[in-house]
């Protein structure tokens, strides 16, 4: 359950352990705490014995002379520990405690994490939550007051925030900023959900280095959808391996990264890469309306730019509908016939100077189909880009839709620039930053039933996984399919022998045609354990004998299964988000081709559609070349069987592979379990 932060942002009693008005550093964040109290009207103690005053208010020798419960207890020094020990032995509460020393987690030493083990059962021992510790007071950094909804910032490095608070500047406004260090106890997850519930706040924008807590990330990322917060995020860490035990071709294809990536997705969490493209997201995701439409228009007065921004949003997969045939004999009438009004529209520079320029950007706006413009502004072109901004001015009040503004042109942004903020309009200084901020909004929570759907599983626990005891145990493939078919999934009837006699015998009984395999061996392909498509006794009798001389333990016979697409149905475990489905093309090649998606739990219907659809090999699910479509419905079945049996919490590692989907539904043809 998230922490209520109300008594951090607006406490009535602190005090500053450390506080200084001299010393660099420590009175800069004194004079901010004390500015803070001021402004809420709190009593504010400062704690120094080397100091009879700061800033005019007398000191207190130590933590113990205290004289009341505070709501928050700051701790500037390098003994925080030793400091609330004083202050539990003086009996002294506090509803939090913020720490700005270091040396604890961050150093990623047993001796790091012992301490802040250690901070955290002291900071508990007078009843208080913990931020921090390696964090600092930005968390009360003075903030405009300005008009419109706001963003409110979250910062795992604290000052990694700096560059979206700066949107301040042009004037958008900032609701809250959370520093939270290492974030030992309060996390993101605790100031997402409160910024979340916040009327004013219309956006959340953080940067991330990690998380501790899946189910907690869940239940914050759920608290967006049902508030129709979005939520934008820089996570670093792309290229940090898996932690996960790689037996399976599973364990290669899972990364921690692409887990956070399969999160982000299935919650509807905007991801992005650089903090300027951060903070004109969320700009954009403040200042404008939630789309009606899936559509993206690009409305430019430069047929290049009009082909620069169209080309790079169709790459970005943002829908780019031609325009409907009512909207471009309107348009027609007004442009002239050598430029283009499907979309993109390139209406030129010379009908922009007759003031044609509102009536063309609000029919684009008009069509149904659209739910935002893109406009490219060309800002090298003084007298054109004034008209350009002149229109852009006078159609946004009545717009009713999302307008997105490029500044193509010269760093120098002028009048003109300002003009596009004062009405209210994002300004977004390249082609990128546009096409994320369009990506946001028509990703907005608002506008996606789905989510609903995930959020509602979150709140009733029905993806949370039900932690089982017992040994690890490896269940190799006879016995990994059998366990397998207890539980509502379908393999090719198989049967093992111990000699080619037996595997000839067996073969009768199951029929031809049969794969022979060898048991006891990985990678069986690539040691040449496996035979296909065998038809004859002396067939089956000749390669059971050449699988045994290779190595194998015992022999496998089973039914060859043909036709169909070859897919890999797999379960890693991630540390943080525990058991991650994956799907994609299958067979031996599966690690070379890495065509995957992931998903987390809990999976939906939905989720399961959009991890199919965006394979490579889909078109090969559909149908390709005459033949006939699988059945989409039983493997989504499959899958859907499979995060269910994960959610059980016995599967630590799985691998269905290959698994066939076919016309007639889906077989597996080979497996690995791993249970703990």
């Amino acid at each position: 359950m998230a922490a209520d932060l109300t008594r951090f942002y607006r406490p009535r009693s602190m005090a500053i352990v450390g506080a200084h008005d001299t010393r660099s550093g420590l009175s800069g964040f004194t004079q901010q705490a004390l500015g803070v109290a001021r402004r809420v009207g709190a009593r504010f103690y400062p704690v120094n014995p080397k100091l009879e005053q700061v800033y005019g208010i007398d000191c207190l020798p130590d933590v113990a002379s205290v004289p009341e419960p505070v709501d928050v207890l700051c701790i500037f020094t390098g003994q925080p520990i030793e400091i609330l020990g004083q202050a539990a032995e003086a009996g002294l509460t506090a509803e939090f405690v913020m720490v700005f020393a270091s040396g604890f987690s961050e150093l990623q030493t047993a001796a790091g994490r012992e301490r802040e083990e250690r901070l955290v059962e002291a900071t508990r021992r007078i009843g208080a939550r913990l931020i921090g510790p390696n964090t600092n007071l930005n968390a009360w950094a003075p903030l405009a007051d300005l008009p419109g909804r706001k963003i409110a910032v979250i910062a795992q490095s604290g000052n990694q925030g700096r560059p979206v608070i700066q949107v301040e500047d042009v004037g958008v406004g900032i609701s809250y900023w959370a520093p939270t260090g290492n974030e030992a106890d309060l996390d993101f997850t605790d100031f997402t959900e409160m910024f979340c519930r916040d009327g004013n706040t219309a956006a959340v924008c953080a940067y991330l280095e990690g998380a501790k807590s899946g189910p907690r990330l869940r239940e914050a990322a759920a608290t967006a959808i049902e508030t129709g917060t979005p939520i934008s995020v820089v996570k670093v860490g792309r290229s940090a391996a898996g932690a996960a035990m790689a037996m399976s071709h599973t364990g290669h294809l899972v990364g921690s990264d692409e887990v956070y990536e399969a999160f982000f997705d299935q919650f509807g969490i905007n991801r992005v890469d650089e903090l300027d493209e951060l903070a004109e997201v969320g700009v954009a995701l403040a200042r404008c309306p939630v789309p009606e439409a899936d559509g993206v228009v690009v409305c430019s007065v430069s047929g290049g730019a009009a082909a620069h921004v169209a080309d790079l949003a169709a790459r970005a997969g943002l829908p780019i509908p031609r325009l409907s045939g009512p909207t471009q004999a309107a348009l027609r009438e007004i442009v002239p016939p050598e430029f283009r009004v499907d979309n993109p529209v390139d209406n030129g520079g010379p009908i922009m100077f007759s003031g044609a320029g509102p009536r063309i950007w609000e029919a684009c706006l008009a069509d149904p189909g659209i739910g935002l413009m893109l406009c490219p502004v060309p800002a090298s072109s003084p007298k054109l880009t004034d008209t350009v901004i002149d229109t852009l001015v006078e159609v946004a009040p009545r717009a009713g839709k999302p307008i997105l503004p490029i500044w193509l042109g010269p760093y120098e942004y002028g009048e003109g620039y300002q003009r596009l903020w004062d009405a209210g309009l994002p300004v977004l200084r390249n082609i990128r930053n546009a096409l994320s901020a369009a990506r946001a909004l028509l990703g907005h929570p608002a506008r996606r039933p789905d989510l609903r759907q995930v959020a509602e599983l979150v709140r009733t626990g029905a993806g949370a996984v039900t932690r089982r005891g017992g040994p690890e145990r490896v269940l190799h493939e006879l016995e990994a399919m059998a366990w397998l078919e207890q539980r509502g999934f379908c393999f090719a009837r198989r049967l093992p022998a111990a000699s080619p006699e037996a595997a000839v015998k067996a073969a009768a009984e199951i029929g031809y045609p049969v794969v022979v395999k060898g048991t006891g061996v990985a990678h069986k392909s690539e040691g040449g354990l496996v035979a296909t498509n065998l038809r004859d006794d002396d067939d089956v009798q000749r390669a059971a004998a050449r699988v045994l001389g290779r190595g194998a333990g015992g022999l496998l016979v089973a039914k060859h299964e043909s036709g169909g697409v070859e897919l890999l149905l797999g379960v890693s475990t991630d540390d943080v988000f525990g058991p991650v489905i994956v799907v994609g093309a299958g067979g031996v090649t599966a690690e070379a081709i890495r065509d995957v998606q992931r998903a987390v739990l809990p999976a939906t219907e939905a989720t399961v559609a959009r991890m199919l659809s965006r394979l490579r090999i889909a078109p090969l699910l559909d149908g390709w070349r005459g033949q006939p479509p699988v059945d989409k419905d039983a493997l989504t079945g499959t899958i859907l069987r499979l995060a269910d049996l994960c959610a059980q919490g016995e599967i630590a590692e799985l691998d269905i592979n290959p698994l066939l989907a076919r016309p007639d539904g889906v077989i597996g043809l080979d497996a690995l379990v791993r249970l703990g």
